[in-house]
């Protein structure tokens, strides 16, 4: 059977201008930035509903992970292991209700600190603190501790800064448009392709099955926001939808798209002050 079908967008104001979104981190020594020592001092608290989010974006990519921390906030970035996707996140040390930490790098299973964390509930404080004398992370949520020990950053891959590619079409779409479009295209192919068409003016996504195919469209006054361009990329259907899942909070997701070029996926923190965004390779033509 075939789907050409499409759910409104709630209903909303044509957007005048960008909304709020996260600006591309950007990092004059990149690499640097996750290769130095281990900090000597690292103590964190803030609500469950802050610290969860941070660990399980990462843990949607990689199980361990390289934590840079400074006195700005944290850092993480990570590459999955086929090299097609890439994750780069950053908080402001003002997200969290103490931050007293030194520079440095530590080694964490991140998947570990996700389920430690997920035995409190939104509002409940949690405070992660280093023991450097035995090399681990104690989790605290609501008087209950869980102690996972530090991975040695040597062990975990460098991780590449995201690359900068000209990405002319950006699209600002609200999560349950793109969680719908994601879910129809996934039962019907293992890829989807993101088409921008500045002469009809709307984003489709677009996926074909063996004999059925499904196109669902948005006109730029269904868009929070549209600044379109000519764009079109092929890419594996499942991992958007992990990225779709991973990506903090219900705010409108942020897609940068090029003609065959990866696709650049960003959303806010919804109780903190940072950046979190995904970069996926596409599938070439064939």
């Amino acid at each position: 059977m075939s789907t050409d079908q499409q759910q409104p967008a709630d209903e909303q104001e044509p957007a005048t201008e960008t909304p709020d979104t996260p600006d591309r981190v950007t990092d004059n020594d990149a690499t640097a930035l996750f290769t130095g020592p281990a900090p000597t001092q690292f103590d964190l608290a803030a609500d469950v509903s802050v610290l969860k989010p941070i660990f399980e974006v990462a843990a949607s990519l990689v199980e361990q992970c390289r934590i840079a921390v400074s006195a700005d906030g944290l850092a993480m970035r990570a590459i999955d292991a086929e090299c097609v996707s890439m994750l780069e996140l950053r908080v402001d040390a003002a997200s969290f209700d103490s931050f007293d930490v030194t520079e440095g790098v530590l080694g964490v299973n991140v998947q570990h600190v996700v389920d430690a964390l997920s035995v409190g509930s939104a509002d409940d404080g949690g405070r992660l603190t280093l023991n450097a004398s035995v090399s681990e992370l104690e989790i605290d949520v609501d008087g209950i501790t869980r102690t996972t020990e530090l991975i040695p950053t040597e062990s975990i891959r460098t991780p590449p800064s995201l690359p900068e590619i000209e990405s002319p079409a950006t699209c600002h779409i609200s999560r349950p448009d793109l969680s719908f479009a994601l879910s129809a295209a996934g039962v019907l192919s293992e890829r989807v392709e993101i088409d921008v068409d500045t002469d009809d003016g709307e984003l489709r996504l677009c996926a074909n099955g063996d004999v059925d195919s499904m196109v669902y469209r948005r006109e730029s006054q269904e868009l929070v926001a549209f600044e379109p361009a000519d764009a079109l990329a092929r890419f594996e259907t499942s991992r958007l939808r992990t990225i779709d899942r991973a990506l903090p909070g219900e705010a409108p997701r942020k897609l940068e798209v090029g003609q065959h070029n990866p696709v650049r996926i960003s959303a806010p923190f919804p109780d903190a002050e940072g950046v979190c965004q995904f970069m996926v390779a596409p599938k070439l033509p064939t």
